[in-house]
C-alpha cells in the first residue's frame, strides 16, 4: 500500500525541490537505513508525489546514489577551501585532519547504511578512491616543497596519518616493511614534537 503524504505541497523551483528530496531520503537512511526505505516513503517525507521523485531520479538506487555524490561533494568542497587557503603546512594538515573529524560521525552512519545497495557501494567506492587520491597528491606535494623527504614516502606518511588505509590487492611484505618504517618515523618525530612544545623538563636522577 503507498504511503500517501496529507501535508501540503509548497511550490518550490526544480532545484531546491530535488534538494528537498535529498535531504529527505538523507534522513530516512540516517533513521531506518536502507532496507525497508522505498520511493513511496520518500515521497511522504519530502511532502511530494512518487511520480514527482521518478521524474528527478530513475529508481531508488540512482536516488541514493545521488544522495552520496552530495555528501562527497560537500567534502570536496571543504578539502579545496583547505587547501587553497594560505597558510602553512601544519595548519593546512591540521585542518585537513579537522575535515576528516567533523564528518566522520554522521557520514560514516550514512555510507554504512548506503553501502547495502551494491549499486551505490561500487560508486562509492571510486569515487572515495578520487577523493583521497586528490588529498595524498596535493598534500605529499607540499611535503616534497617543505621537507627533503620522496614523493611515495610523503604519500604514505599521509595515507597513514589521514586512516586512509588502500589495501594493496596482493600482499607485498617489501611494502609492509616501508610501511611499518614510515609509521615508526612518524611516530618517533611526533613524540619528540609533542615534548618539545608540552612536555616538562624530567629531574635527571
Amino acid at each position: 500500500m503507498a504511503v500517501v503524504s496529507t501535508t501540503k505541497r509548497r511550490r518550490l523551483c526544480p532545484e531546491e525541490r530535488r534538494r528537498e528530496i535529498l535531504d529527505a531520503a538523507c534522513r530516512l537512511v540516517l533513521k531506518d537505513g536502507i532496507s525497508t526505505l522505498t520511493m513511496d516513503k520518500i515521497a511522504c517525507e519530502a511532502v511530494a508525489s512518487k511520480a514527482l521523485l521518478y521524474s528527478y531520479f530513475p529508481n531508488l538506487s540512482g536516488l541514493l546514489q545521488e544522495v552520496y555524490n552530495r555528501e562527497l561533494r560537500k567534502l570536496q568542497s571543504q578539502h579545496l577551501e583547505a587547501l587553497n587557503t594560505p597558510h602553512g603546512f601544519e595548519d593546512m594538515v591540521k585542518l585537513t585532519a579537522k575535515i576528516n573529524r567533523e564528518n566522520q560521525n554522521e557520514r560514516q552512519v550514512l555510507i554504512k547504511r548506503l553501502e547495502a545497495d551494491s549499486k551505490v557501494k561500487s560508486a562509492m567506492t571510486k569515487a572515495d578512491r578520487r577523493v583521497r587520491s586528490d588529498v595524498v597528491n596535493f598534500l605529499s606535494g607540499e611535503i616534497t616543497d617543505n621537507y627533503d623527504i620522496p614523493k611515495d614516502i610523503a604519500a604514505k606518511a599521509i595515507r597513514l596519518a589521514l586512516q586512509y588505509d588502500e589495501k594493496e590487492p596482493l600482499h607485498d611484505a617489501k611494502k609492509d616493511l616501508q610501511q611499518d618504517e614510515v609509521w615508526g618515523a612518524m611516530m618517533v618525530g611526533a613524540m619528540q614534537e609533542l615534548e618539545k612544545r608540552f612536555g616538562k623538563k624530567r629531574k635527571r636522577a
